[in-house]
């Protein structure tokens, strides 16, 4: 029963308390409320009296300025009419002094309808009046209106229609008095309020007649612009106040001007269409008021602090026990939050926007980052970068968060990790803060870059791949058809001997660079590393022009081209260098030189060579040059890029893969050159590509030829750089040389000659000369009775005007671009000192004879078969065959130890492989036939298929398509080796 009680009395205490909070709380509120209204009370009777009052004051001013104005309107009248009377221009000007004596106006004007004005001195000009009143004056109405002079400060004027006048020979129609702006002020100054009142006169659209304003605003014009200026009242509003004026309604506001409350008392005047404004503070205005009302603002205050007291201390008492429950839970939450944060990969923190000091840091950081709480919380910087800048965390608004990655090193691990921090703007308690959280995505990262490298690795595979195959598509391509060309005119040529012989010589030359092409595709080494390997071997640059000469003449015949070819003071013609690498930059660059230049246009190719920077190696400077379609600038930026092609009409009908510039700009980078390009559109391009390469010092004889030293010799080009370098050839070899640019200059030096009894023993001379051709200068020099030997110098094949130049007499040709070689071969064949003719065949010569020696030849193709039966019975060979491993296991076990000499092994065969047939081979009971040379001979030409061929028992590996020189050494080596040589 007690405890019932007990309870009772609680539930009732606190019912009681709440009541009386909630008294309080109405009585307070009951207070504030009448509080309220008293003011609204106060505030309204002190704007209601003192509107009265300015009200009262303002309109007796209005009369002033309106009695004003009839007053002055009444003397002009009485002014026009007297002067009527006065033809005497002195009197008029007398008469007019004493009016203005009188009257006290600043000016007379003799005025016309248009403006112009003479003053009684004779003083002419324009009066700017705001207002056009030539309707006015034509209608007979007075005009009130402001008015400027130059130089001269705003006037008001009165004028009044006069019947036409005349006066100093000025016509005029009507006369008109000014005063200035600071005469009309006096009239209406307003003593009330100890002179603080201040007044304008201005038009409906806000245009100021008269300014009596403040003199901090400056001149005023136009009173909605001082509004607009120094008011904070809307456009709404400012338009409002403007339809008041033009309505003339009559009414007063409160305005607040440059922060300062004034009374606007505005009403319509009786003076045309003008509305008179007062302005006054209303501080001023209101200053006994307001001592009642700060009288009775104390005393409420008074009233109401103490109340809130009252209510603050009870609010405080309920608070305390709110707070310490809140406390409990908070530490509740926060014991579960440390708790959970150690146990995620993200650190928390909490910044001061101001001090930038750390409010709160979740206790992994150490785990995370290696710096204890308390380094922190000391000094936030120490997290080094991934604490962002203070001007990048200021332009954070609070509910916006930013986020970045960053590479963090564990300051205590010492390991590299990756965070991704987002920083958050928010606002506790009124006051800005930051909140950083730190994620730890080092896992994440990794996992995520070792997916990565492996994509990146497979798509740099596949794009080796297809970089290097869709390049040798193009380079493929080329050599095919130098070698269908020249086959289809060795067909059509059977009977000419000579010419097929020469047509196969080309398409030996084009065949073993296709077959150097389809061996880096083979290449699976290289493809896959995205590397390729120079390999220097002995060249002679001569061969390489000569040779590309061949494999390009198909396309600059199908083209309808002119290609010129030259060299220019190259001394030293037998280099070390990867050929084949050599050959596509030249193929890649003249290719494209083709490809771009339009039928009838020129290609050019000239080699120079320069001086090296090291010793045993020379520069030499090779121009590839066309007056095609040229690029643009912007282009030739990026045109080493790979997959690059310019986007013109023109070039986007000519295929190709954007690969060919990428792959030769490589291979001079990794030859040590340089490669630059100068381009003009439609005007052509020229690519200039230097490499170094070392000299064959071996090569570097005397070139002196006995039989010809001291002989002179006559030069015909018509390129100066050509002339230069043949002539400097032939000093070389022990000539005297003379040149010429033209044929015909070259027929009267051999006539001169002749006479002089200094003749020409040999003229080189270049078939198509400007004037006349080579053949045209052989016929004129013949004429003359010189037998002396003729070399024509050309350029094309002179296959087809060789017999007509014969008979014309000429000696013996030559082929640019000429060299060192080239010039000695032709002079030593021209004076019947060369070396005897090659042999017929092609196939080159062998070291040993062969005749008797017996192969066993494995294929199952039988196309490749008769190729190679063919090869080696040229050789003397003799040849067994057989289709497949199966039937070779056969042969070889059923013959003689000596019947066969080898064993050529092919390896993809059916029934058997040539791998399984060699062991079986090496399995045999006799050990003569078991250990027989076995020389794999296939087209899987890869570095695992030589290793396995080995590894089977093969003693050799010869890849396909036959070459023949590899073929020959091999056998011969490899059957010494049985002989016991």
């Amino acid at each position: 029963m007690n405890i019932k009680n007990h309870n009772t009395n609680r539930e009732k205490t606190v019912m009681r308390k709440q009541l009386r909070i909630a008294v309080f709380i109405a009585v307070l509120v009951g207070i504030v409320l009448m509080v309220f209204q008293y003011f609204r009370f106060v505030s309204k009777t002190i704007y209601e009296e003192s509107v009265s009052h300015l009200t009262e004051v303002f309109h007796q001013s209005d009369n002033m300025l309106r009695e004003l104005t009839d007053k002055n309107l009444t003397y002009l009248h009485m002014w026009g009419e007297n002067l009527q009377d006065i033809s005497n221009e002195d009197a008029i000007r007398d008469y007019i002094k004493k009016a203005q004596k009188d009257a006290g106006f600043k000016e007379f004007f003799f005025l016309s309808a248009e403006g112009n004005y003479k003053m009684a001195t004779g003083e002419t000009g324009y009066l700017g009046l705001q207002e056009d009143i030539g309707e006015d004056i034509r209608q007979g109405n007075d005009v009130i209106a402001n008015a400027a002079l130059p130089g001269k400060s705003q006037l008001l004027v009165f004028a009044t229609p006069e019947a036409h006048g005349i006066y100093q020979g000025f016509e005029y129609d009507a006369i008109a008095i000014a005063y200035e702006n600071s005469d009309i002020v006096e009239v209406l100054d307003i003593s009330a309020f100890n002179g603080n009142a201040q007044s304008l006169i201005v038009h409906p659209d806000g245009r100021v007649v008269i300014d009596h304003s403040s003199e901090s605003w400056g001149n005023v014009y136009n009173f909605f612009g001082l509004l607009r200026e120094h008011s904070d009242m809307s456009e709404k509003e400012l338009n409002e106040l403007l339809e008041k004026f033009k309505a003339g309604r009559t009414d007063a506001m409160l305005l607040n001007l440059d922060g300062g409350n004034y009374y606007l008392v505005y009403e319509k005047s009786n003076i045309q269409d003008w509305m008179f404004l007062g302005l006054v503070q209303a501080d001023i205005v209101n200053a006994s008021m307001n001592s009642l009302q700060r009288s009775t603002m104390l005393l409420v205050g008074a009233v109401v602090l103490c109340i809130a007291a009252f209510l603050i201390s009870l609010i405080i008492q309920t608070n305390r026990t709110n707070l310490r429950r809140k406390d409990t839970e908070i530490l509740y939450r926060d014991e579960l939050f440390q708790k959970l944060s150690m146990n995620v990969d993200d650190v928390f923190l909490m910044l001061d926007a101001k001090t930038y000091q750390a409010d709160y840091v979740s206790p992994n950081a150490e785990k995370l980052l290696g710096i204890t709480v308390e380094q922190i919380h000391k000094d936030i910087h120490v997290l080094g970068k991934l604490y962002p800048e203070k001007k990048y965390l200021e332009e954070i608004q609070v509910h916006e968060q930013r986020e970045w990655d960053f590479e963090y090193v564990h300051l205590k691990a010492g390991e590299r990790r990756w965070f991704h921090n987002i920083a958050m703007g928010s606002e506790v308690n009124g006051k800005k803060k930051y909140i950083l959280v730190m994620s730890d995505r080092t896992s994440d990262r990794k996992m995520n870059q070792a997916l990565s490298e492996a994509v990146r690795a497979a798509e740099t595979a596949n794009k080796a791949k297809s970089t290097f195959l869709s390049n040798m598509s193009h380079d493929i391509r080329t050599p095919m058809n130098a070698i269908i060309g020249f086959t289809t005119l060795a067909v059509s040529n059977i009977d000419d001997k000579k010419r097929v012989q020469d047509y196969l010589g080309k398409i030996l030359s084009s065949s073993n660079h296709l077959l150097s092409l389809i061996n880096d595709i083979l290449d699976m080494s290289r493809i896959e590393s995205g590397k390729i390997h120079l390999e220097e071997t002995e060249v002679s640059l001569s061969e390489v022009l000569h040779d590309l000469k061949t494999i390009i003449s198909g396309q600059i015949h199908a083209k309808q081209l002119e290609l010129y070819m030259d060299a220019m003071d190259v001394t030293n013609e037998d280099v070390y260098c990867d050929k084949t690498r050599l050959n596509q930059v030249l193929l890649n660059l003249l290719s494209n030189a083709v490809k771009f230049t339009p039928a009838g246009g020129t290609v050019s190719v000239r080699i120079r060579q320069c001086h090296g920077t090291q010793k045993g190696s020379e520069l030499y400077e090779i121009r590839v040059k066309d007056n095609g379609i040229g690029m643009s600038q912007e282009f030739v930026q990026k045109i080493f890029s790979p997959f690059e092609r310019e986007h013109t009409s023109t070039v986007s009908r000519t295929q190709g893969t954007g690969l060919g510039m990428a792959i030769t700009k490589n291979i001079v980078d990794m030859m040590g050159g340089t490669i630059e390009v100068q381009t003009e559109q439609d005007k052509g391009t020229e690519f200039i590509v230097r490499l170094p390469f070392r000299t064959q010092p071996e090569h570097q004889r005397t070139e002196k030829i006995a039989e010809l030293e001291g002989l002179k010799a006559l030069v015909v080009d018509d390129d100066f750089n050509t002339c230069d370098s043949v002539t400097k050839m032939l000093v070389r070899v022990g000539m005297r040389s003379e040149w010429t640019l033209s044929g015909k200059e070259a027929v009267l030096r051999a006539r001169q000659s002749m006479e002089l009894g200094d003749a020409f023993h040999a003229y080189i001379i270049d078939w198509r000369l400007p004037d006349m051709n080579g053949i045209e200068v052989t016929r004129q020099i013949r004429s003359l009775g010189d037998d002396t030997p003729i070399i024509i110098l050309t350029a094309y094949d002179w296959s087809d005007i060789e017999a007509e130049a014969r008979a014309a007499g000429v000696t013996a040709f030559c082929a640019k671009p000429l060299f060192m070689s080239d010039i000695r071969e032709t002079l030593m064949t021209a004076i019947g000192q060369s070396q005897s003719e090659p042999e017929d065949s092609v196939l080159p010569a062998a070291g040993s004879d062969f005749r008797g020696r017996c192969i066993l030849l494995v294929e199952d193709n039988e196309l490749n078969r008769e190729i190679a039966v063919e090869l080696l019975n040229e050789y003397g060979f003799l040849i067994d065959s057989a289709e497949n491993g199966a039937e070779a296991v056969e042969k070889v076990k059923n013959s003689e130890p000596g019947n066969y000499d080898l064993v050529l092994m092919d390896v993809q065969m059916p029934v058997m492989n040539g791998y399984e047939a060699t062991k079986q081979i090496r399995a045999l009971d006799d050990p003569a036939l078991a250990g027989i040379t076995i020389l794999a001979m296939t087209a899987n030409a890869f570095d695992e298929d030589r290793k396995r061929a080995l590894k089977c028992g093969m003693d050799g590996f010869l890849s396909k398509p036959i070459v023949i020189e590899e073929l020959i050494s091999t056998l011969q080596k490899n059957l010494d080796q049985v002989s016991g040589v």
